[in-house]
């Protein structure tokens, strides 16, 4: 727990240490020498006795717990690397959510990607580069089916989506149109780096695909069916054709590219929906648990911090010329949704320690929107919880090297960023590389309670 050093009030603290504890969600499921059964139920070994993890499902993990066990941890994040392409070595997939090392295929997704090419970019590469392209392109090029005495592997819908250029309702969830595009995202730049020019153009061009679900007349994803047809009357609250969500909750979910969907949508309606959305959920903590893809009656719940696919809302006015309303909004999450007693300290899904993850990242103002998976990974900055946090580095990284965040005049109430600086120059812009933070130094904020609304707008 020492990693992190915070100071503030005992209750903040609680919620702030108790949340970095659950992070850390991982389980061993090899024996000390090694051995381990796999999906196929049969006993393997990896070298030099490499522990095999599993869980729950790295589902939008991209955004909090990679990079806190990346700046931690990174010995954790590299072994969940060498687990997954043992599990690519040995039975042949890579698995999202290997609880018990079985392929469950509960979240439709393939996320463990993004957990690897985002390792791969931050310098964390103790594995054989080789066979992790190898995975990550088998992974976005074979449609995942079906493990016999396991469960599905891979994208498995992935057939239906490259002829159509997205996932239509005879064959799967709308979701998967969006979450198959930010892979595809993140397979590019894996291509990218390895100079791999062929596959990263292919990828890339791939990874627009959500606008094929973009309807342009009402400025909604919508699921549509084989021929291309929206569905007629389609309510956004519903939760058909939705995983865990609603229509409104996944319009948001471009993590890739959300200068295009600002574009797309209009920066004006954009932020409209958008703060219309936070003020209505207030009420309901911020947490819209109603969701059932079959259900005929839409609720109207907005946001949805509960399960993972919405938790990047609060960061997206960074991208609409709103950063304050990004402070505004991640401070209250952290006020309203997470509690500081055992039966309100968080209301939703812990998928391998995201929801615990956003908490201590966010508490930190700090946000991976794309999941830090190109070249240069960069920060998304909001407004700290603490008056000063002291992130000691992975020795990886140096031998004694802090990044310390200091939010001056910091309060409940004086949750607006007036100025910062970086190593004592100012800093202008709602964002902070990777780089940077791994150099160690300090960001120092100035705090008010009213928005600069001069700071961080892009």
């Amino acid at each position: 727990m020492s990693k992190i050093e915070v100071e503030g009030n005992e209750a903040d603290k609680k919620k702030f240490y108790t949340n970095l504890y659950r992070a850390y969600a991982k389980q061993t499921w090899s024996d000390a020498d090694g051995r381990y059964r796999d999906p196929l139920e049969n006993i393997q070994q990896t070298q030099n006795k490499q522990p095999m993890y599993g869980g729950d499902a790295f589902w939008n993990t991209f955004w909090n717990f990679n990079p806190l066990l990346a700046l931690i941890s990174p010995d954790i994040l590299n072994n969940w690397v060498l687990t997954q392409l043992e599990l690519f070595d040995k039975p042949g997939w890579t698995n999202n959510g290997p609880t018990g090392l079985e392929h469950t295929g509960i979240m439709e997704v393939t996320h463990e990607i993004a957990l690897m090419v985002g390792a791969y970019q931050k310098g964390i590469r103790k594995y054989d580069v080789n066979k992790l392209w190898e995975a990550v392109y088998h992974n976005a090029t074979e449609e995942g089916r079906w493990i016999e005495g396991s469960g599905y592997a891979g994208q498995r819908n992935l057939n239906a989506y490259r002829k159509k250029g997205y996932v239509p309702i005879e064959t799967g969830a709308a979701c998967q149109t969006l979450d198959y595009a930010y892979t595809d995202f993140c397979t590019a730049q894996l291509a990218k780096a390895l100079g791999k020019d062929k596959e990263y153009a292919y990828f890339i061009e791939r990874s627009e695909n959500w606008r094929n679900q973009f309807n342009q007349e009402t400025k909604w994803q919508t699921p549509k069916d084989s021929a291309g047809n929206w569905i007629a009357d389609y309510d956004i609250f519903s939760g058909y054709k939705w995983i865990e969500g609603n229509g409104w909750q996944y319009t948001w979910y471009v993590p890739h590219n959300i200068k295009g969907l600002v574009e797309t949508m209009g920066a004006d309606l954009f932020n409209k929906r958008l703060e219309e959305g936070f003020e209505k959920s207030v009420k309901h903590r911020f947490a819209a648990h109603a969701f059932d893809r079959h259900q005929e009656t839409a609720f109207e719940y907005y946001i949805n911090h509960g399960n993972e696919g919405n938790m990047q809302a609060a960061y997206l006015f960074n991208y609409s010329g709103k950063p304050w309303l990004t402070q505004k909004y991640s401070r209250a999450i952290l006020d309203i949704y997470y509690g500081d007693e055992p039966y309100d300290g968080w209301q939703g899904d812990e998928d391998e320690g995201q929801m615990a993850g956003w908490f201590v990242m966010s508490s930190l103002g700090l946000f991976e929107m794309n999941g830090g998976v190109t070249s240069d990974p960069e920060f998304d900055l909001s407004s700290p919880l603490f008056p000063k946090a002291t992130v000691h580095l992975d020795p990886m990284y140096g031998k004694g090297k802090t990044f310390t965040i200091i939010a001056q005049n910091n309060s409940k109430e004086n949750i607006y960023i007036q100025s910062a600086t970086l190593n004592g120059k100012p800093l202008n812009t709602p964002k902070l590389k990777w780089s940077d933070v791994i150099k160690g130094g300090e960001l120092v904020y100035e705090m008010g309670n009213q928005p600069n609304e001069n700071w961080g707008k892009e």
